[in-house]
């Protein structure tokens, strides 16, 4: 099913806000997903930025007076705040803003009601008392500062309404290397929730992306009734867990890398009743996770990035609970991306609902 949707200005230098024209359409007519180019030069002429939300501690009554509207609300957590996004059809994300995390995603489904699509759960810092939400989709950065300043993610602006498609643009740089410039589009669509990550190099020098990730932890009834469609004959490489993350490394030094036991899908309709946790090096741009347990599916689509991650805890989770789940996603594991001075680079993850 084709993702289309199209925009009167160039995603690597889109400063969005409440004014930006955008022209979307929120049809997802066929697979595999068309795409378009993931490294772009940036132009010699650059729009200024957007007016963006003012420095944390975040303001909550500056966002509901500015950006609420048009589908998006926000939440006080505390330390920082959720935006809700919303569209007429019933269809939700939550995003934790300081974090860039995705939370939630609720969809409408085939007998009427709505259904949690993200798995997320709280748990304690080694050695602290802050606790903190893991799961749901997130980049997950580590950055590549040595201090203790934490790296924020700052909401740029939202566009859109509630009719059609809500998007969220989130911004944040590199504390160390000053270069280096991160936005996130999250973009809700009737049935589809989209992530673009995009990286701009302002340097002078090349720099790989690695450790590069958008992965999603999505919800199942249980890893026995769950199943991968789509993938035989992919090429895969077999890898311990790993917690996402995100590292910018300058100039052209080589990292020694090691990769497990490598082989090839045989079967286009994977179960994941095993444990598991592999990262498919050449894999079809999209295919299909079904829950027979939950009778539900999620497409799920990548632009930008050549490899999939997907891991399984297999049937050491209790069955039918909130802990069931498998993580699955785009990601640049094995292959660091390059990326030329003055260039911008973009990866997409799709979640497409075809069950309303």
């Amino acid at each position: 099913m084709a993702l289309l949707h199209s925009m009167n200005v160039s995603h690597s230098t889109f400063p969005l806000n409440r004014s930006s024209k955008i022209l979307l359409s929120s049809n997802f007519a066929s697979l595999p997903l068309q795409f378009n180019t993931n490294v772009k030069r940036l132009e010699s002429s650059v729009p200024p930025p957007a007016a963006a939300s003012p420095a944390f501690p975040i303001d909550i009554e500056y966002l509901r007076r500015e950006f609420s509207g048009n589908g998006a609300t926000f939440e006080d957590i505390g330390e920082t705040c959720i935006a809700k996004l919303k569209l007429d059809n019933g269809s939700s994300a939550n995003v934790m803003l300081t974090r860039g995390m995705i939370t939630s995603y609720k969809v409408r489904v085939w007998h009427g009601g709505k259904v949690e699509l993200l798995h997320t759960w709280v748990e304690q810092e080694e050695e602290e008392e802050d606790v903190v939400i893991r799961g749901g989709v997130s980049s997950a950065f580590i950055s590549s500062s040595d201090s203790d300043e934490i790296n924020e993610w700052r909401l740029q602006g939202i566009s859109g309404d509630s009719k059609d498609c809500v998007q969220m643009e989130l911004r944040r740089s590199d504390k160390k290397i000053k270069e280096i410039e991160l936005k996130q589009i999250i973009s809700l669509r009737e049935e589809t929730l989209s992530i673009e990550l995009f990286v701009t190099n302002k340097g002078s020098s090349p720099i790989r992306l690695e450790g590069c990730s958008l992965v999603s932890y999505l919800t199942v009834s249980t890893p026995e009734a769950t199943y991968a469609v789509g993938l035989e004959g992919s090429d895969f490489v077999e890898t311990t867990p790993f917690l996402p993350r995100f590292r910018v490394v300058q100039g052209e030094d080589e990292e020694e890398k090691t990769t497990g036991f490598g082989g090839e899908e045989e079967s286009n309709y994977k179960q994941l009743n095993e444990e598991m946790s592999r990262i498919y090096t050449f894999a079809p741009k999209s295919f299909t996770v079904i829950d027979r347990g939950r009778r539900n599916s999620v497409i799920v689509g990548r632009e930008g990035f050549e490899e999939v991650y997907m891991y399984s805890p297999g049937s050491r989770l209790e069955s039918y609970t909130k802990s069931a789940y498998v993580c699955i996603g785009p990601s640049s594991l094995l292959n660091p991306i390059s990326l030329e001075p003055a260039c911008v680079w973009r990866g997409v993850l799709h979640l497409h609902n075809p069950n309303s």
